[in-house]
């Protein structure tokens, strides 16, 4: 793939990860309107997953170092986990993210061959993109409150994440209008969504690199896996920054009307 291919799915990848309008169903289409046959691979997934890790670990790094430091205050001191669990609401987040993981990474892992598949048909990405907008303008009734981040709540989220595994059906937009709907605050709802696409995003990192082990890269697809991997950092970064600001604003459900207006595009072009 050339730098300049690179670069613009880089882009895409990046402002998609985060922004409630699907990364995966973007990057198919934009690989068929550049009649681009593969993505390049593995390294190329690596490098621009490896680059939207990276732009939420900057963006949220004060909070990750929080988390890290709940998480390993309980394992030097495993006896007074059940005080530290009371006072400690990180100890707390750890768990939910934790827990909120496990349903897309066993999804993942069961049906890594036929979710491949389901990556190369167009049409799906149609329908999983008019699906999201429903969800997201369903959004505007989202009874408001703050109710804190429980286990429970957390599997339900992370239930909904592994049902956006499908192209065209938005992680980020169907983790935090699940969290809205059970009442939890429009912005810890953001935050949690995209701590918790942090072990998400490591681990198709890990499962494409151990891919990358075993085919890797040509010399000559060193400068766009650069290019890719840099863009999709500094794209994540401002796509993080965007949304935070549109769910401040309760313009969350603005992005329903795209998502539909894309999916009937598409399934009608298709």
């Amino acid at each position: 793939m050339d730098p300049l291919s690179a670069g613009i799915l880089g882009l895409v990848q990046a402002l998609t990860e985060f922004l409630p309008v699907s990364s995966s169903g973007h990057l198919v289409l934009a690989q068929s309107l550049m009649n681009i046959e593969s993505l390049g691979g593995a390294a190329f997934e690596v490098v621009v997953h490896f680059g939207t890790l990276l732009s939420v670990l900057v963006l949220f790094r004060r909070e990750v170092r929080d988390l890290l430091a709940a998480a390993w205050r309980a394992v030097r001191h495993p006896f007074e986990i059940k005080e530290q669990w009371v006072e400690d609401a990180d100890l707390r987040m750890v768990a939910a993210i934790i827990v909120g993981c496990i349903p897309a990474g066993v999804i993942g892992l069961l049906f890594k061959d036929q979710l491949e598949a389901a990556f190369g048909d167009p049409r799906l990405v149609g329908y999983g993109l008019i699906a999201t907008g429903v969800l997201l303008l369903a959004t505007l009734w989202a009874p408001k409150g703050e109710q804190p981040i429980t286990l429970r709540k957390g599997l339900l989220i992370g239930m909904v994440q592994a049902a956006a595994i499908l192209p065209g059906v938005s992680r980020s937009g169907s983790t935090i209008s699940a969290a809205m709907f059970m009442r939890i605050d429009h912005e810890v709802a953001a935050r949690y969504s995209f701590l918790m696409s942090l072990p998400v995003i490591a681990g198709a990192t890990v499962l494409k690199a151990a891919d990358l082990a075993q085919n890797p890269p040509p010399e000559g697809a060193i400068a766009g896996l650069v290019v890719g991997g840099a863009v999709a950092f500094l794209a994540g970064i401002a796509a993080l920054w965007l949304l935070m600001g549109v769910v401040r604003r309760g313009w969350f459900s603005h992005f329903g009307w795209y998502c539909l207006a894309l999916g009937v595009g598409v399934t009608l072009y298709v």
